[in-house]
């Protein structure tokens, strides 16, 4: 088992006893200054490491192997960063974002999806979307996993762009779940809001920030402008009932009070898992988490 936080990542056996730790924080080979995820290629036993500006390989004991850096040379380029990955069918997926100043001084956010092999070099890429702002600002968005991998099939959502100086904001809801197949981007399931999340005087107020999957349920997190909440949407595909939860979901048999936010544990089955932290009055330091792992109530 592999528990990787933003700079660290630790290895246990099956029965939870510590291994190892992988890598360690710095800027040199097989370092990293965070991390943003992680996925592994069972049959070579090799872990990759999302380290935003490259790509980091070990095998699972903890012994550095390679790295995949992305080329930031341009002058006219501003920012690009690795925002997921996963290892699907035996080929490493990623998304790179990158802003440059290319188009008459406007700032261009380009977003593409490209495959490497098992030398981490770029065998074929795919192009997202091209967007174009009179000012770049801050990323304020929360990023699931944007590369699905479900049954062996490979599922994209890109969710929307929102920047807290980005002027004009962007106007269109990216409400659409993606099939990826034949290097393209297939639509697969769209989500409707009323009016498309657009107000009587023509601002988005739905901000849509993930659409993923499971084998029998489909999920997505929203932030809803007008009323300040974030919310919760769970649709059960065989009692086809849809369920919106505010700021998460509530746990009848642990009895947890904070609401929380579920993850599925395997995309092909039922079952889901959190994290939480009983903090008690007197305690002088944050306990260790406790993961729970069950199912939705029917």
């Amino acid at each position: 088992m592999i528990i990787a936080e933003n700079e660290k990542i630790l290895l246990f056996d099956i029965n939870g006893k510590f291994i190892c730790s992988i890598g360690s924080k710095g800027q040199g080979p097989g370092e990293y200054i965070s991390i943003k995820n992680v996925s592994i290629d069972e049959n070579n036993k090799i872990l990759f490491i999302n380290a935003r500006k490259k790509i980091i390989c070990y095998d699972l004991n903890g012994n550095y192997l390679k790295e995949f850096f992305i080329n930031q040379k341009d002058e006219l380029i501003i920012d690009r960063n690795i925002i997921d990955m996963n290892y699907i069918n035996d080929e490493l997926l990623i998304i790179i974002e990158q802003i440059d100043r290319k188009d008459k001084g406007r700032f261009n956010h380009h977003s593409t999806l490209f495959l490497l092999n098992f030398e981490l070099k770029i065998v074929d890429s795919c192009d997202i979307r091209d967007n174009y702002f009179e000012k770049a600002g801050w990323f304020n968005n929360i990023y699931e996993n944007a590369i699905f991998n479900l049954n062996s099939n490979v599922y994209l959502y890109y969710s929307d762009l929102y920047y807290e100086q980005q002027n004009p904001l962007e106007a269109v809801l990216r409400d659409t779940f993606y099939h990826f197949e034949n290097n393209k981007l297939i639509p697969e399931l769209r989500l409707k809001f009323k009016n498309d999340g657009i107000d009587a005087s023509g601002k988005k107020y739905i901000h849509l920030y993930n659409i993923f999957k499971s084998s029998r349920y489909v999920f997505a997190c929203y932030f809803n402008s007008k009323n300040n909440n974030l919310n919760y949407f769970c649709y059960d595909t065989k009692t086809e009932r849809g369920y919106n939860m505010i700021e998460g979901y509530t746990d009848d048999i642990n009895k947890i009070e904070k609401r929380v936010e579920i993850r599925p544990l395997i995309l092909n089955t039922d079952l889901f898992y959190y994290w939480h932290t009983n903090m008690k009055p007197d305690d002088i330091e944050e306990p260790n988490p406790t993961l729970y792992i069950g199912t939705l109530k029917k």
